[in-house]
C-alpha cells in the first residue's frame, strides 16, 4: 500500500519529497556545474520540469514552500557574507560611482518603459529594482585566474553592495506604500521603515560585539556555525514580524557577520556548506517548481517582457561601465570585463522576483520573464568574463 501511494504523483510523503529535492541537488552537482555552467540553471530547469507545472512529480507543499523560503533568505544572506568591504577603501570613488550607475542606469529605464506599458508605479519600480542589482556569479573565474585586484572587477565587487542594498531598501519602501494606499493612514506605512532603521542600527552595533565574545570561547565549530544560523533567522524573523520584508533581514545579517566570517575560513565553509549545498538549492528549485512550461510556448507577453528586461540590462550595465572607465579610464578589456561581471541576475533578482510576487505586484508572466532573464545572462556573463580573463592574464600585469 505504501509501495503503491509512493509512485504516484504528485509525491505526497514529506521523506519521499525530501529524497527527491536532494537526489536532484546532487545530480545537478555532479552534471551540470561540471559542464561549467552555473548549477541554478540546472536547478531552475529540474524545478521547472518536475513541478505542478510541468511532470507534477512536486507538489509545493509541504517542503518545496518551506525549504523554498529557508533558502530564499540564505540567498540574500550569502550575498551580504560575500561582500569584500576592503574594495570600499582602496577604491571608493571608483566603487561608489559604479554602483550608483548600475543601479540608476537600470532602474530609470526599465521604469519608464514599464510606465509605457501602462503598469502602475509601484509595478514599474519593482521592475526597475528587478535588474538594478547584479549577481556575481563569475567571481570564481577572476579569482581563479588572478584577477581580483584589477581596478574593474574591484569596482563591480563594491558596486555589489551598493546596488544590493539599494534594490532592498527600494523593495521594502515600495512595499510598505503600497499596502498603506489601502490601509487606514498613509503614514502607516513609515512605521515599519523607521522600526527598520532601529533594527539596522542596533544589530551593526550588537551583533559584530556578540560575534566576537560567542567567537573567543571554547567551544566547536559546528556550534559556532548554529550561532551563525541563529543570527541569520532571529534577524529575518524580527525583519517580518515589523513589517517589512525577510530578505532585508538575511542580507542585514550577512552584513553584520561579515567582518567575523571574513577572519574564520574554516566557519565559513561550514556555512556555506549548509547554504549552498542544501537550502539554495531548494529555493531555485522551487522557483522553477513556480513556472507553467506552457506559458513559454502560449504567452507572448513572457518574451516581450524578458527581451526589455535584457535591453535593460545590457544598457545599464554598458552605461555605468563606460562612465566609470572614461572617467578613470580604464582599458578597453578592462571595461568589457567589468561589463561582464555585472551582467548574471540570480541572487537578489530573483529574490526581489519573488517578494514582488508574493506581494501581489507581479503575475506569473513577469516571474516566467525573469527566469528567462537570469537564464541568459548567467550564460553568458561567465563565458564573456571567462574569454576576457584568460586574455588579460596572459596579456597583462595586474594593475592593483
Amino acid at each position: 500500500m505504501y509501495l503503491e501511494e509512493a509512485m504516484t504523483f504528485p509525491v505526497t510523503d514529506p521523506v519521499l519529497q525530501f529524497t527527491v529535492l536532494i537526489t536532484v541537488s546532487l545530480i545537478v552537482q555532479l552534471t551540470v556545474e561540471r559542464l561549467h555552467l552555473p548549477g541554478l540553471i540546472g536547478l531552475l530547469l529540474i524545478g521547472m520540469l518536475l513541478g505542478p507545472g510541468g511532470a507534477n512529480a512536486l507538489p509545493r507543499e509541504p517542503m518545496l514552500d518551506l525549504l523554498g523560503s529557508i533558502g530564499l533568505v540564505y540567498v540574500m544572506f550569502m550575498a551580504g557574507t560575500e561582500i569584500d568591504f576592503s574594495t570600499l577603501k582602496t577604491r571608493p570613488r571608483e566603487t561608489v560611482l559604479f554602483g550608483l550607475g548600475s543601479f540608476l542606469f537600470s532602474l530609470i529605464p526599465a521604469m519608464g518603459a514599464a510606465l509605457l506599458m501602462g503598469w502602475g508605479w509601484a509595478g514599474a519600480l519593482l521592475l526597475g529594482t528587478v535588474i538594478s542589482s547584479h549577481t556575481l556569479l563569475a567571481y570564481p573565474v577572476v579569482a581563479k585566474l588572478g584577477l581580483v585586484r584589477r581596478r574593474s572587477v574591484v569596482a563591480a565587487i563594491g558596486g555589489t553592495l551598493i546596488t544590493d542594498t539599494l534594490a532592498l531598501v527600494l523593495l521594502a519602501v515600495v512595499i510598505q506604500v503600497r499596502t498603506a494606499g489601502v490601509a487606514a493612514h498613509p503614514l502607516q506605512s513609515l512605521i515599519p521603515l523607521g522600526l527598520l532603521v532601529v533594527v539596522v542600527g542596533a544589530s551593526l552595533v550588537v551583533i559584530p560585539r556578540l560575534s566576537r565574545w560567542m567567537m573567543s570561547r571554547d567551544i566547536s565549530q559546528a556550534q559556532k556555525a548554529l550561532y551563525v544560523l541563529v543570527v541569520l533567522l532571529v534577524l529575518a524573523s524580527i525583519t517580518e514580524l515589523i513589517g517589512t520584508e525577510k530578505i532585508l533581514g538575511a542580507f542585514l545579517a550577512g552584513l553584520c557577520l561579515n567582518p567575523m566570517m571574513a577572519r574564520r575560513e574554516v566557519l565559513r565553509e561550514h556555512v556555506k556548506f549548509v547554504g549552498r549545498m542544501l537550502f539554495i538549492p531548494f529555493f531555485f528549485v522551487s522557483t522553477g517548481a513556480l513556472l507553467e512550461i506552457s506559458v513559454f510556448t502560449e504567452s507572448l507577453r513572457v518574451w516581450i517582457i524578458a527581451a526589455m528586461l535584457l535591453s535593460m540590462v545590457v544598457v545599464g550595465k554598458a552605461s555605468a561601465t563606460w562612465v566609470v572607465g572614461a572617467r578613470f579610464q580604464y582599458p578597453w578589456r578592462d571595461r568589457l570585463l567589468l561589463f561582464s561581471l555585472t551582467i548574471p541576475q540570480a541572487a537578489a533578482t530573483l529574490a526581489v522576483t519573488i517578494t514582488a510576487r508574493d506581494a501581489g505586484v507581479f503575475d506569473d508572466i513577469v516571474v516566467d520573464a525573469v527566469i528567462v532573464l537570469i537564464f541568459i545572462t548567467c550564460l553568458v556573463g561567465p563565458l564573456l568574463t571567462q574569454r576576457v580573463g584568460l586574455h588579460l592574464s596572459r596579456h597583462d600585469s595586474i594593475d592593483g
